[in-house]
């Protein structure tokens, strides 16, 4: 009871509780690790023969801190713009890189190289909020945050050719000259440089002056009156644009810090990016500081870093780490699960990317014209559909069968993003668990081909609802972090032979075409492309059934408004649940397609950066409709390769992220919302000719051609009186009034001053029976 009641002294002390839980939580951290990749000889636990020396925890709490950096620029625009910053790292590895190759290639000293990467991502920060993100203030978050998605793609263009820009090869220099690399020391047996120091020095400044900054000066201060309730702080005055542009500055100059200063210390990456790397660390340690505190975003960053470090030194492989990082941001939903659901609900706005895209009113389907266009629709669809691998030549006939699959993981994310609201950037990895069970099932086995795809969407819908579950409660942009670490985890643990070789086949096995019961031969790429076309079929009739019953409907409203379909006694967990699971099983059966369509299952298609390419893919199609899916998948992968179009570099640049982009400034609901645009417009014709009135086609053209209506502080702001309201209102005031108790005449502005005109604040009290 004595032990008790001390302990509950300690944690009520306001110095003595955070001190005793960061001693817990290293505590706490120090066993994690050495029971994951070092030994307890006390304990008896851990894999490895001798435990992780303390020179490895110094170092990761190095490199932590600059990944905490990159946390932080994330939670400052979080807190201003309500959105996942999916950019946060590419603001910064641009500016970085460039000065980091001047400096050792071009010989740019090394105290002009600091100011030329912080003014480049600070600058840089400022270009993305104007030029884009401030483009979207009114729209949906989701598509704001999808708008991120596109700018880091396009931050990745340059940040991949900067070498071959300025040096003629891809290939990223390895050495960085400092001034401080000549300084050594060792902690153990890791050794040191000045840099280390450096770095520890810088990190430990900029979070003090922020902290200094949001709470001594008026600019910080208005930042964080802009972070809490953005609508207020325009009441009050504050220039919330400017203050959106400064956080988002903020972001790309941590950003450009931490990957600057990183370099020295383990180099940068060879034939990849660093910009995808360092996210999912930064996110990591935003996700557990609940998208708020800084303070604990920095020794979350700390504490992944030691993690990072130690996966290194324990396996010798980098991949080992992000592994890891799934297991810890599951966690930290699981743990803070309530916190983070109240955090996410404040200022909440709808997940819905655009308005529902509607059939043909009922009013006009008995038309002749209509029925004879919907048929002549209908026909081209399927003479495209089945000449599509004549269309490519014949040795690009594969290529249809992959535009089909493609397709497939499309609509997955239309029933999981679209129809739900949940956002996943790891879709393509559950088409990697679909492909290696595929692997598994006919290499070892020699299992039927249409079982085979079977097992492998059942096993796709339950590993989806595994990693959904931790955020069932939340909204969908903690479940983008979820299943970005995901992709990270099937590419680098489930895909790699190192850690799964009794799953995967060897390398010199095959995953043959099947042979259909002796009867049908699909082993050429035109056969195989109609085995794809037909599950394709499927899948869309598998997904509008599920949109067409009553569990599509409540898709919708749970997407919409959770609370209110909760009143109405829906669970909203057992309906993202079903969404979770119908998406892992679609997604799944196309990765066991994908496999017997390459022969093989490679890690390398399956990579995080293939999710998002995916995932933009169908945001360029319409991530809201089926044939958004499908569209999208031909744009982005079918059109570029027609033999026709092969040699025009535009078509390829508009399906990347320069094309979402300009997709979502003009057709947020993408290339669908364009087709319906104009079959709205050619509804509108036939219903004047044949004089039906058609109420939602009216509706729809006066919402479009509809002005935003601006708010009354904007019109306020943008009025410049005339000389004639100056006139009147000089007039009014000028006007004489009769006083009322005296008969005195005075003019409307003298009024206040009168003595029986003055307004009364306050009554004051008389004694009972005399007259105030």
């Amino acid at each position: 009871m004595q032990l008790a009641g001390v302990a509950g002294r300690v944690r009520a002390h306001s110095l003595g509780g955070p001190a005793a839980r960061a001693v817990l939580a290293a505590f706490g951290l120090f066993v994690f690790v050495q029971a994951l990749f070092g030994r307890l000889p006390l304990l008896g636990i851990g894999r490895a023969d001798s435990p992780v020396p303390p020179g490895i925890f110094a170092r990761g709490i190095v490199i932590g801190s600059l990944y905490a950096l990159v946390a932080i620029g994330i939670i400052l625009v979080y807190r201003a713009n309500r959105i996942i910053n999916f950019a946060a790292a590419g603001l910064g590895s641009v500016p970085a890189v460039f000065t980091l190759v001047l400096m050792s290639r071009k010989g740019l000293p090394y105290a002009i190289a600091i100011p030329l990467a912080l003014i480049g991502g600070a600058a840089l920060g400022a270009l993305v909020e104007v030029v884009f993100i401030r483009r979207f203030t009114r729209a949906p978050r989701l598509i704001v945050t999808v708008a991120t998605l596109g700018v880091a793609q396009i931050l990745a263009f340059i940040e991949f050719f900067i070498p071959v820009w300025l040096t003629g090869t891809a290939i990223p220099p390895s050495d960085f000259p400092t001034p401080f690399q000549n300084i050594s020391f060792q902690i153990g047996i890791v050794r040191f440089t000045g840099d280390a120091v450096v770095t520890v020095v810088v990190v430990l400044g900029i979070v003090v002056a922020l902290s200094a900054f949001f709470r001594f000066t008026d600019i910080g201060i208005a930042v964080r009156a802009s972070a809490e309730n953005r609508d207020r702080a325009a009441l009050l005055g504050i220039p919330v644009r400017r203050v959106a542009t400064i956080v988002w500055m903020l972001a790309g100059l941590l950003s450009a810090v931490g990957i600057f200063l990183r370099a020295p210390l383990v180099g940068l990456p060879l034939g990849g990016l660093i910009g995808p790397a360092i996210l999912l660390f930064g996110l990591a340690a935003a996700v557990i500081a609940r998208m708020e505190s800084l303070g604990t975003a920095f020794v979350a960053g700390c504490a992944l870093g030691v993690i990072d470090q130690s996966a290194v030194f324990s396996t010798r492989r980098p991949s080992a780490a992000y592994g890891v990082m799934l297991i810890v941001i599951l966690g930290a939903l699981l743990v803070q699960q309530k916190a983070i659901a109240r955090a996410f609900d404040t200022g909440v706005s709808s997940f819905r990317a655009v308005r529902e895209l509607r059939p043909i009113p009922p009013e006009l389907r008995g038309l002749t014209e209509i029925r004879v266009a919907r048929a002549v629709a209908t026909a081209l669809i399927v003479i495209v559909a089945l000449a599509a691998p004549f269309m490519f030549g014949d040795a690009r006939a594969g290529l249809a069968g992959l535009v089909a699959i493609y397709a497939m993981v499309g609509v997955s994310l239309v029933v999981l993003t679209g129809w739900t609201g949940q956002i996943s950037l790891g879709q393509f990895a559950l088409a990697g668990i679909g492909a290696a069970v595929t692997g598994l099932l006919v290499t070892s086995f020699q299992v039927d081909f249409f079982i085979t795809v079977a097992v492998s969407g059942l096993v796709g819908a339950a590993i989806a609802v595994l990693v959904g579950i931790p955020a069932l409660r939340i909204q969908g942009l903690l479940l983008a972090v979820t299943t970005l670490a995901f992709a990270f985890t099937v590419q680098n643990i489930v895909l790699n032979r190192d850690y799964a070789s009794w799953l995967l086949p060897s390398s010199t096995e095959f995953v043959g075409r099947p042979d259909l019961y002796g009867v049908i031969d699909v082993s050429s790429d035109r056969a195989f492309y109609y085995v794809t076309l037909v599950f394709l079929v499927l899948s869309l009739w598998l997904a509008r059934g599920l949109r067409n019953n009553r569990s599509g409907r409540i898709l919708i409203g749970v997407r919409e408004n959770s609370r209110v379909m909760q009143a109405f006694g829906v669970s909203p967990t057992r309906t993202r649940i079903t969404a979770f699971a119908a998406s892992g099983f679609i997604a799944a059966v196309a990765g066991s397609l994908l496999a017997f369509h390459q022969g093989s299952v490679d890690s390398g298609t399956f990579t995080p950066t293939a999710s998002i390419t995916v995932f933009v893919m169908t945001v360029i199609g319409g991530v809201n409709s089926l044939g958004g899916a499908v569209i999208g998948a031909i744009y982005v992968l079918g059109i570029p390769e027609l033999p026709v179009l092969n040699d025009i570099d535009l078509i390829e640049v508009l399906s990347t992220g320069v094309g979402l982009l300009f997709l979502l400034l003009f057709l947020p609901g993408g290339l669908i919302e364009g087709v319906y645009r104009v079959r709205d417009l050619l509804l509108r014709r036939v219903a004047e000719r044949h004089g039906i009135d058609v109420p939602s086609l009216v509706a729809d053209r006066r919402t479009d051609s509809a002005t935003p209506e601006a708010t009354p502080i904007e019109v306020t702001d943008a009025h410049v009186p005339t000389d004639a309201e100056l006139d009147a209102v000089e007039a009014l005031l000028s006007d004489e009034i009769e006083c009322p108790t005296c008969g005195e005449r005075v003019s409307v502005a003298e009024a206040v001053h009168h003595e029986h005109l003055r307004p009364r604040t306050r009554r004051t009290a008389v004694a009972p029976g005399k007259r105030s």
